[in-house]
């Protein structure tokens, strides 16, 4: 969510995302499937966490079990949605190490636990009835992933754990959603009157950027930031962040904003999307280590996302844009998430050839 100053737009913007709760309180209410959570005794408080609606309906729910502060002892993530139609061809081991990253993203010291490990299949009890589950870590931090069924329909449970033994691991249906609703407006609204008054980054002082100057000032940072998180050994052993970092950021939003004309809203999303097609390009294309198409790639890329240039990479740019929009879909469909990824790297790669 982007910063907004104290006044009526920050009212206004706030008793929107309360509206915006609320009618989600009341679509979980009308269940539109069945909800697992952890089986008692399981680490508290609880909340609502990371829950998704397409059009007004619910396709994901997750809980929250525990404190929301790593430093407070065991959390869990318990994650519902229906079962995509292409669940068979799931990229479990995927699916799981981007699981374990989201819950460990914050414990770059617990080194032991890594996402390269093998992924094991265990089983686990929903309801007293055994399951089929895949977990990867270890008992520190660790990410599991069933297929279940529940009143005729299929479900995808994924679950995610730090400072909770895996072997504590008990599945039941949840009935009532009340007190992880309210565990939700207790923490929203804690939160929100702690940033009642904090300055944001449209209140930062910082030096415009002349031309693409700002786009490619954090380009550069960021295609960096993915070479030496590889280097230190993946997503997982993250390098720390550099100086400057959220200003870099700041700056090319804002000449996003006057060079396209965009509001900051989209300017924010075209210049995130920027941001992570040069990373993943920079980890995922072999030819990206030469400094010479690296730098053309680059160019190209700000080019069309800051004026829309026609640029001799334009097959590609729309090949990331459609993978993009899948990528930030739930439930996500992986057999087209794989085949749009694949659609962009090959159109990179007949660039890359083209010279």
């Amino acid at each position: 969510m982007r910063y907004l100053r104290a006044g009526p737009e920050r009212d206004a913007a706030i008793q929107r995302m309360r509206n915006h709760w609320a009618a989600q309180d009341a679509a979980l209410r009308r269940g539109s499937f069945p909800v697992v959570g952890l089986a008692p005794p399981f680490p508290g408080p609880v909340a609502l966490g990371g829950t998704e609606s397409v059009n007004g309906e619910v396709t994901r729910v997750g809980l929250l079990y525990g404190g929301h502060d790593p430093a407070a002892g065991p959390r869990v993530t318990v994650s519902t949605a229906p079962a995509p139609r292409d669940a068979e061809s799931l990229p479990v081991a995927d699916v799981l190490r981007d699981a374990l990253q989201d819950v460990l993203r914050d414990e770059t010291d617990d080194a032991d636990v890594l996402p390269d490990r093998a992924v094991a299949e265990v089983t686990v009890l929903l309801d007293g009835v055994p399951q089929v589950t895949h977990t990867l870590g270890n008992e520190q931090g660790w990410a599991a992933i069933t297929r279940v069924g529940i009143d005729g329909v299929a479900l995808l449970v994924t679950i995610a754990a730090h400072g909770w033994p895996q072997s504590e691991l008990r599945l039941a249906r949840v009935d009532d959603l009340e007190p992880f609703l309210a565990g939700r407006r207790e923490r929203v609204e804690a939160a929100l009157a702690r940033a009642g008054t904090q300055p944001g980054p449209e209140d930062w002082e910082l030096p415009p950027a002349e031309g693409l100057e700002g786009h490619r000032a954090l380009a550069d940072m960021m295609v960096a930031m993915a070479r030496a998180n590889e280097e230190a050994g993946g997503p997982r052993r993250e390098a720390p962040l550099p100086s400057g970092y959220a200003q870099r950021w700041e700056v090319a939003i804002r000449a996003q904003m006057a060079l396209a004309g965009q509001p900051r809203e989209q300017a924010e999303d075209a210049v995130h999307s920027m941001a992570n097609h040069l990373g993943q390009l920079a980890r995922a294309a072999s030819w990206f280590g030469n400094p010479d198409l690296a730098d053309r790639a680059t160019a190209e890329t700000i080019a069309h996302v800051a004026v829309s240039r026609d640029v001799p990479s334009a097959a590609a740019q729309r090949a990331w844009s459609a993978y993009w929009t899948l990528h930030g879909q739930r439930p996500r469909e992986f057999t087209a998430l794989t085949a749009a990824q694949d659609a962009w790297l090959t159109a990179w790669q007949r660039w890359a050839e083209r010279g």
